[in-house]
């Protein structure tokens, strides 16, 4: 999952309020996407548009011209932003949702954890999900067990995760599918009867929210 440190916006930068090299940058970025456009005459349906825009490529070029391209002050400023978004302490920044699920899944794996995933544990995944779901426990020496989902909501059931149940599962992925949040009220009374560990893979569904409160609220 990741957020931006910088303003995002659509609407352009007025160009008195900026540098020549920066309106020329502007000017290259919405010629290209106006020729990408002009390309595909035909309606299009993307798995997924690019969210950025002016704001973000100025900003990004601005890091490139600094030449420090790690731990910077932006990344620091991002993960400062993402804590507050989502409400926890802390957040560590990495280049993509691939990496945050491996980082995550190593961490489970670590053996000085006093409680950890060992090669060889299981690990219960959606059956609709990623791959880079999948890969990072497969890096990791882990097995995973696909559990079938809800073709409404394409997400696992209760009901199936206990059907897969096993002595050697240790661990489950949850993954909110394309902005569909799991019941986590129920995952969380799952994986704490079972003392099972709990990675949740946000990277479709950040910013989404599941019900709250009693059944009657």
């Amino acid at each position: 999952m990741s957020i931006t440190a910088f303003p995002s916006s659509n609407s352009s930068t007025p160009n008195n309020s900026i540098a020549p090299w920066q309106s020329a940058i502007i000017t290259e970025w919405n010629a290209r996407r106006a020729a990408e456009e002009e390309e595909n005459q035909r309606p299009l349906f993307p798995l997924a548009m690019n969210p950025f825009g002016e704001d973000e490529i100025l900003a990004m070029t601005e890091v490139l011209l600094t030449g420090r391209l790690t731990l910077g002050s932006q990344v620091e400023k991002a993960e400062k932003k993402f804590a507050e978004t989502v409400g926890i302490p802390y957040a560590v920044m990495v280049n993509s949702g691939s990496s945050a699920n491996l980082l995550a899944v190593s961490a489970i794996t670590n053996k000085l954890r006093p409680i950890h995933c060992n090669s060889g544990d299981q690990v219960l995944v959606p059956a609709v999900c990623w791959s880079t779901s999948v890969f990072p426990l497969l890096q990791n020496g882990l097995c995973p067990v696909f559990v079938d989902v809800d073709p409404r909501t394409l997400n696992v059931t209760l009901a199936e995760l206990e059907r897969k149940l096993t002595p050697r599962v240790k661990a489950v992925m949850a993954v909110h599918v394309l902005g569909n949040s799991i019941d986590m009220r129920q995952m969380m009374n799952f994986v704490t009867r079972h003392k099972l560990m709990l990675i949740e893979d946000t990277c479709e569904s950040l910013g989404s929210f599941c019900k709250t409160g009693t059944e009657n609220e």
